[in-house]
C-alpha cells in the first residue's frame, strides 16, 4: 500500500466543468483525487445522458481513481448502461524490451439487469492491474507468471525488476497485440479526446501530473424498452450454459462484497493495516 498514489496534490480543489454541451461535458479535476473527480465525471454522465447518450471527459489529475467497477455500478444502479476508461503513467509496454508508454488503463461495463445486482465487467488492459501489483508488492508475493518483463525485455516474477518495485522493466499487456489495442484505444479517448497528458507531448505522464477518464452514458430507455428484463435473459442463459453454471464477470466480488457487508467486517491485511495507521498518525501530527 502506498498512500502518497492516492494523496490529493497540494493545492487542489474540487472539479469543475469547464466547457459542456447539452450531452456533453469536459471536468477539470483540479488536482483533485482521482476518485472524488470519477465519482464527480459520473454524476454529470448520468444526468446529461437522461433519454440519450453522453460523452464526459475528465483531466487534471493525478491520482487513482481505483476500481472502475464501483463507478459503473454506481451509474448501473441509476439505470444506465456505461463504459467507463482511464489512462495513468508509464507501467505497461506495447512488447517485450519497449519503453513503458501505457498505464493499466482498465475499462469497466456495467449495465442494468432485473432481478440481480447489475452486471459490472472491470478489466485491466495489462496482464495485471495497478493494485494487484501494489497488492504482490504489499504481502511480499511474487507477480503471476508472464505479466511483466525485465530491463532486458525477459519474464519476470519480481516486483522489484519492475517501475513500481524501483526497477526499469514493466508490465505486460493483456493477450499480447489485442491488449495493446485496447490499451492505445483507452488512451486516445483519456489523452487526446479527454485532456490527459499526451504522450510525444510530455517527458513523462507522471511528471505532468495529468492523468485521463472517459465516461459514455446511455439511457437505454432511448433505444428499446425492457432493457433490463432484455440484459436478464441474455445473462440468464450464458450463466447456465454448462451444467456447472458459468461464473460471469464481477459475480466474484459481488459475492466478497455481500458476505463482508452481511459480516460487518473488512479483511485488511496486517501490512496494509500498519500503513494505515501509519499515514493516520502523520495526517494528525500534520494536522
Amino acid at each position: 500500500y502506498q498512500p502518497q498514489i492516492m494523496a490529493p496534490a497540494a493545492g487542489s480543489s474540487k472539479p469543475v466543468v469547464e466547457r459542456e454541451t447539452a450531452t456533453t461535458a469536459e471536468v477539470n479535476a483540479m488536482q483533485s483525487p482521482g476518485m472524488v473527480a470519477l465519482k464527480s465525471a459520473v454524476d454529470v454522465a448520468i444526468a446529461k445522458s437522461s433519454g440519450g447518450v453522453s460523452s464526459v471527459g475528465v483531466y487534471n489529475t493525478s491520482t487513482s481513481s481505483g476500481q472502475l467497477a464501483y463507478y459503473g455500478a454506481l451509474a448501473a444502479k441509476a439505470g444506465r448502461i456505461v463504459l467507463i476508461t482511464a489512462n495513468s503513467p508509464e507501467f505497461v509496454a506495447a512488447k517485450p524490451g519497449a519503453k513503458a508508454t501505457f498505464g493499466t488503463n482498465p475499462l469497466c461495463f456495467a449495465c442494468p439487469v432485473q432481478g440481480r445486482d447489475p452486471f459490472v465487467f472491470d478489466m485491466s488492459t495489462a496482464a495485471i492491474a495497478l493494485f494487484g501489483v501494489l497488492t504482490c508488492k504489499a504481502k511480499g508475493e511474487p507477480l503471476p507468471e508472464k505479466s511483466a518483463y525485465n530491463a532486458q525485455g525477459e519474464w519476470t516474477t519480481d516486483v522489484g525488476d519492475i517501475h513500481i518495485g524501483g526497477g526499469a522493466g514493466a508490465i505486460a499487456t493483456m493477450g499480447g497485440h489485442k491488449g495493446t489495442g485496447l490499451a492505445l484505444m483507452i488512451e486516445l479517448l483519456c489523452a487526446a479526446l479527454s485532456g490527459g497528458a499526451v504522450l510525444g507531448e510530455v517527458d513523462a505522464k507522471k511528471t505532468a501530473k495529468n492523468w485521463g477518464h472517459h465516461i459514455i452514458c446511455i439511457d437505454p430507455g432511448a433505444h428499446v424498452d425492457g432493457f433490463a428484463a432484455r440484459a436478464a435473459s441474455i445473462i440468464k442463459t450464458v450463466a447456465e450454459s454448462h451444467p456447472d453454471g458459468v461464473r460471469l464477470p464481477g459475480d466474484s466480488s459481488s459475492a466478497i462484497a455481500k458476505k463482508n457487508l452481511e459480516a460487518g467486517t473488512l479483511p485488511v491485511t496486517k501490512k496494509v493495516w500498519d500503513v494505515l495507521l501509519e499515514t493516520s498518525a502523520k495526517a494528525a501530527a500534520a494536522a
